[in-house]
């Protein structure tokens, strides 16, 4: 490297060795190029009139602060170990030539030409063709680029070549849709007919087939053997820039304690895996989209059946964008969608933020959190046309730290493909069907704060899961606050939380549009069944959910609809149009939680946004009264005024009886009073807030 600084010199004649040292530290900065062969040639300096041919090649000849870009093209290259190390203030830059689009590529590039002869037919009655090629290997998975399919891999010869197509039907061979196979003669073979039971949807209509054409000669299709991109081993402080990385099990395999990475603007369409993290620290993604390009024919028990449900499994859609433990790890404004899952939390994982991104088409869990986790936070997220939202994975592990869910809209609602007619778990996965927006790997204790999200569900094929985290085990650092529930037909809200426990539910909003057989809460609060939360208020003997709400929050209903809209239009279909959620539920006095500051209304939509008539009555509403009773029986009030004022605090029995009252002088905002000797007894009670032009009651309950 030192040789090719002194080349581009004209010579170090004259400095000193002050003034060569530093021109020394000046010149290591360099930026070189990268061009597709024939342009390039790794025998070349790495200049931009001569650039060098491979990505492999070059990212060895990088040092701290050298710049590297990829002229535009695609660069068919698996298997790149990093070992890069910049520094925090010359960071190494990777990125594609400006104004330009690089493509680092797992795949091989003889099918990517349409129309080629790259495909014989072998079977005209089922459309089944092979390569013309052998290749080598104990793999091979595929994807129609431009319809943004990833094939089915198929092991067993008599599926791909079945001519029958359902229902299930124990040992007899089926075809299950579009999918590619590796055979021991070295050939490929494909078929890209669609399964005829996969052209329905829920609604009894017609869909049209992908893809359209069934001569794979015509298609630009990605082939790949590869099992691993990118292998990041002990890197840092790297900058990955406008670069798609595309085409492998494995996209990135990160080990060896690697930090401070940054991937911007980057495109990672992965096999199995986006990003699997063995050991590593502090990344910031953003701006990225992570995609699997699971066709929509495939249906749940595809990919996760047992063996007794006789037909094959296609793990390569078991699959997952980002897994593994990630502490000090940033993911904010990309995408994941067409997957499985989209991540996987592990045990270890903390100071982690998730925010602002979009979770689109997920078979499965948007994303799954361990136990073992702490200090983490996952905000302002869209997850729509997910099978789950937010998982639970178990674990005995006492929970280290708390995690924040909140301003998240949660769309479990649109109809999934879950089991073909006569799987082995019909019962539970029917042909079209809903998971959970808070779905479980096991029950667990963890410290969830939920709060301020937009929730909206169905019933679901597990009929006695419920619509909120039951799979988090009651505790007293569990907090589920002003939350928006929709359900869209009839489903159970709540369940198996007791107050015993020491959780914490209130001013959340509840409504079903469909109300049947199904218990709003069951085995909630008290151990009991209700039928809305008015019964639960009136009969639970329970200080929850007193300031939660049965109505509708009147979404958009095009909110619910399978077609995506654009992405700046996504989230303002899920803002209410009932005035009531503009109002102020649970009180967040004394929780020091992000995203609580100025919070006037319930669900995820913020309320600065709402209209004029919404915002006057959020206005009106100047005093907010939160009531704590702790285990030993004593009484707090939490008060929050719209501006500074003294005032007097009175508790009444519910005849109107003047129980306890006190005097507040002092000018401020936010008090806390503490009524540690009122000893009440059990039952309803109102607490009234008077100044000098305003008076507010509410009710609230004690029990002992």
């Amino acid at each position: 490297m030192i040789k090719k600084i002194c080349n581009r010199s004209n010579g170090f004649r004259g400095y000193s060795i002050l003034g060569f040292l530093l021109l020394m530290q000046f010149t290591f900065a360099n930026t070189y190029y990268v061009a597709p062969a024939p342009g390039g040639d790794n025998s070349n300096d790495g200049s931009i009139q001569n650039p060098w041919a491979t990505f492999k090649y070059a990212v060895g000849q990088l040092s701290a602060g050298d710049t590297l870009r990829l002229r535009e093209g695609t660069y068919y290259e698996s298997s790149v170990s990093i070992y890069l190390k910049g520094t925090a203030t010359s960071p190494i830059t990777i990125e594609s030539y400006p104004g330009e689009h690089a493509v680092i590529d797992g795949g091989v590039s003889f099918f990517k030409e349409t129309t080629n002869t790259e495909w014989e037919l072998v079977s005209a009655g089922i459309n089944l063709y092979k390569s013309t090629r052998t290749f080598s290997g104990d793999f091979v998975n595929g994807w129609l680029v431009n319809d943004n399919l990833h094939l089915i891999e198929y092991e067993v010869d008599a599926n791909i070549e079945a001519d029958y197509y359902g229902p299930v039907d124990n040992l007899t061979p089926l075809y299950q849709g579009p999918g590619i196979q590796l055979r021991s003669d070295g050939h490929l073979y494909i078929r890209l007919t669609n399964n005829p039971n996969d052209l329905i949807d829920y609604k009894g209509y017609d869909i049209d087939p992908v893809p359209t054409d069934i001569n794979p000669n015509n298609h630009e299709i990605a082939v790949f053997l590869s099992k691993v991109l990118i292998y990041l081993e002990g890197a840092e402080h790297i900058i990955f820039k406008d670069i798609d990385l595309n085409y492998a099990n494995y996209i990135m395999d990160i080990r060896g304690g690697a930090n401070n990475i940054e991937f911007d603007n980057c495109g990672i369409n992965f096999g199995r895996y986006g990003m699997v993290v063995r050991d590593a620290h502090d990344f910031h993604i953003h701006h990225c989209d992570f995609n699997n390009g699971c066709p929509q024919n495939v249906y749940w028990t595809d990919v996760k059946n047992r063996p007794e449900e006789v037909h094959e499994p296609y793990p390569e859609f078991q699959s997952t964008g980002i897994e593994g433990s990630i502490p000090g790890f940033r993911i904010l404004n990309c995408t994941f969608r067409d997957a499985f899952d989209a991540l996987f939390v592990n045990a270890g994982s903390s100071n982690l933020t998730i925010t602002h991104n979009s979770f689109i088409r997920l078979r499965d869990d948007a994303i799954t959190f361990h136990a073992d986790i702490s200090n983490v936070e996952f905000a302002y997220n869209m997850l729509w046309n997910v099978g789950s939202g937010i998982s639970t994975r178990e674990s005995t592990a006492n929970p280290p730290g708390h995690v924040y869910i909140h301003h998240n809209i949660i769309d479990n609602s649109i109809y999934q493909h879950g089991g073909r007619a006569g799987n082995f778990r019909e019962s539970d996965w029917p042909v079209w069907m809903v998971i959970d927006p808070f779905g479980s790997h096991g029950h667990m204790i963890a410290w969830w704060k939920v709060y301020n999200n937009t929730i909206v569900t169905r019933r679901s094929g597990y009929d006695w899961t419920a619509s909120g985290p039951h799979s988090v085990i009651g505790n007293p650092e569990k907090y589920v606050l002003n939350n928006i529930f929709l359900v869209l037909d009839d489903r159970i809200i709540y369940r198996g939380d007791h107050v015993s426990s020491g959780s914490h539910y209130d001013g959340n909003v509840f409504y079903k549009k469909f109300p049947g057989a199904y218990s709003f809460f069951y085995d909630f609060g008290d151990g009991g069944n209700y039928v809305s939360l008015s019964h639960f208020q009136s009969s639970s003997g329970t200080s929850w959910e007193i300031n939660g709400l049965e109505t509708d929050p009147e979404l958009d209903p095009l909110a619910f609809d399978e077609e995506l809209p654009d992405s700046s239009a996504i989230r303002e279909r899920y803002r209410p149009g009932n005035s009531e959620m503009f109002t102020i539920g649970a009180s967040y006095s004394g929780l020091d939680w992000p995203g609580t500051e100025d919070i006037y209304y319930r669900g995820a939509i913020e309320s600065d946004n709402v209209s004029d008539a919404s915002k006057s009555i959020n206005q009106q509403k100047t005093i907010h009264v939160a009531v704590n009773q702790n285990i030993g029986g004593n009484l707090s009030f939490m008060i929050e005024l719209k501006d500074p004022a003294a005032f007097t605090l009175a508790v009444f029995d519910i005849q109107g009886r003047q129980i306890w009252s006190y005097r507040k002088d002092t000018q401020q905002t936010k008090y806390r009073i503490e009524a540690a000797n009122l000893n009440l007894t059990s039952g309803y009670y109102l607490v009234s807030i008077q100044l000098q032009n305003e008076i507010f009651t509410r009710k609230f309950m004690i029990v002992k």
